[in-house]
């Protein structure tokens, strides 16, 4: 389906590391802030809106 826009602050899942937030978007590359995986960088096919 469509991506969905994700920007910024938002909340998201990814199925390895949980949920996170955003911290910066790079094109298709996410840094994501994830709740107990901490500080990763990550594609954006590899998460989902939360």
């Amino acid at each position: 389906g469509d991506k969905p826009d994700l920007s910024v602050g938002q909340r998201v899942f990814h199925q390895k590391f949980g949920y996170g937030l955003i911290v910066a978007v790079d094109g298709n590359k996410l840094d994501i802030e994830f709740e107990k995986a901490g500080a990763k960088k990550v594609l954006d096919s590899f998460i989902e809106a939360a």
